[in-house]
C-alpha cells in the first residue's frame, strides 16, 4: 500500500495543506472580521454616489474620479455604476456598501475553494496512484494539481482585497494571471487522471 501511495504522496500532502489553509482562513474571516472590514474600508475611494432603487436611499463613500463601470451578477452581488454614478441594479446584502458586500463574498469564496480543491487534489492523487501511469507522471500530475488548488483560492482572496479599490471588474481582471494558471493546473491533473483511468478500463477489457 505504501508503494502505491508513494508516487502521489506530495499531492496528497498539498491537498491536506489546502484544507489547513481553508480552515485557517475561515477562522480569520470570523475572528478577524472587524480588522478585515477596516482594511477594506480604507481601500474604498472617498466619494462615489450611488442612486438607489426606487423607494430607497443609499450612499457609498468613494472617489469622485472613480468612473469604472461594474457589471451585475446576482451570484456575486455585483451591481452596475455608470460614469455618472447611477446604480443600475438592486442590491441586497448585510453591508451598507455594495462593494464591501462583494469583497467579503469573494474573501469567503477563498475559503470554500481551498477546501473544495483540497478534496479534488486528494481524489486526483488517489486515482492516479491506482492507474498504470508511470511513477513520474503520477508525481508530477498530483503535485501540479495541488499547486493549482492553492493558487486558485489565493486569487479569490487577492480579488476580494482589491475590489474596493479597483471595482468588481477591475479586481477580477487584475488576478487573471493568478487564477488562470491555477485553473489550468487543476484541469491538467483532472484530465490526466481521467485519461489513465479510461485507458486502464478499456485495456482490461
Amino acid at each position: 500500500m505504501i508503494e502505491i501511495i508513494k508516487p502521489v504522496r506530495y499531492g496528497i500532502l498539498i491537498g491536506l495543506l489546502c484544507f489547513i489553509i481553508g480552515i485557517g482562513w475561515a477562522f480569520w474571516l470570523t475572528l478577524g472580521h472587524d480588522r478585515i472590514h477596516e482594511t477594506l474600508q480604507r481601500k474604498m475611494p472617498r466619494t462615489l454616489q450611488i442612486v438607489p432603487a426606487p423607494g430607497q436611499t443609499q450612499k457609498m463613500e468613494g472617489d469622485s474620479t472613480h468612473k469604472e463601470d461594474m457589471s451585475h451578477n446576482k451570484s456575486e452581488g455585483w451591481f452596475k455604476i455608470s460614469p455618472a454614478g447611477e446604480q443600475k441594479a438592486h442590491f441586497k446584502g448585510i453591508y451598507d456598501n455594495p462593494l464591501m458586500e462583494i469583497s467579503h463574498r469573494r474573501l469567503t469564496r477563498g475559503h470554500l475553494h481551498a477546501m473544495g480543491l483540497g478534496i479534488v487534489t486528494i481524489v486526483i492523487s488517489l486515482i492516479l496512484a491506482f492507474t498504470s501511469a508511470t511513477y513520474r507522471i503520477k508525481t508530477i500530475a498530483s503535485i501540479l494539481s495541488g499547486i493549482g488548488g492553492i493558487i486558485y483560492p489565493v486569487a479569490w482572496v487577492v480579488m476580494g482585497y482589491r475590489t474596493p479599490t479597483l471595482g468588481p471588474d477591475g479586481a477580477e481582471a487584475s488576478v487573471t494571471t493568478i487564477a488562470g494558471p491555477g485553473v489550468a493546473l487543476i484541469t491538467l491533473g483532472i484530465l490526466t487522471a481521467i485519461a489513465f483511468l479510461l485507458k486502464d478500463i478499456f485495456a482490461k477489457k
